[in-house]
């Protein structure tokens, strides 16, 4: 009988232990970004808080494959200027992953620089070019 009750001990320690660490996940709580206009200039800022498109949007960027510490330069404005918001602890502040979007229509494909920690790039086949595009309702 007593080990039978330090076993289940044990076990609800560890399946306590387990969902703690699975509980520290970071979870997108909005998403901010602006759009360039045809005469230049950047339109007013978008926010998306809806959980749905938010789930979305880190499905999509889970599949991103990134190419780590490349200074990249583009030679005209990003399309797209986007900034993501994770809450990373309960009761912190948020931490902002912001990224700059161009979309190359003559080879359907899109651009990411995310300027966070370490300089990341990322070319975006078609298929998610064209979901991207979608999410952010960007229009060419």
């Amino acid at each position: 009988m007593r080990k039978r009750c330090l076993v289940g001990f044990v076990l609800i320690l560890l399946v306590c232990t387990l969902l703690g660490c699975i509980n520290k996940q970071k979870n997108l709580t909005r998403m901010e970004y602006i759009k360039m206009s045809a005469n230049g200039t950047y339109s007013d800022t978008e926010i998306v808080t809806d959980k749905k498109k938010l789930v979305k949007i880190e499905r999509f960027f889970s599949k991103i494959k990134w190419e780590e510490n490349v200074a990249v330069k583009s030679k005209r404005i990003a399309d797209i200027k986007a900034t993501l918001f994770y809450e990373e602890e309960k009761n912190m502040p948020e931490k902002l992953y912001e990224y700059e979007i161009w979309f190359h229509n003559d080879i359907n494909k899109a651009v990411l620089i995310g300027d966070n920690d370490k300089q990341s790039y990322a070319m975006l086949n078609e298929k998610l070019s064209k979901e991207l595009e979608e999410l952010l309702n960007y229009e060419k």
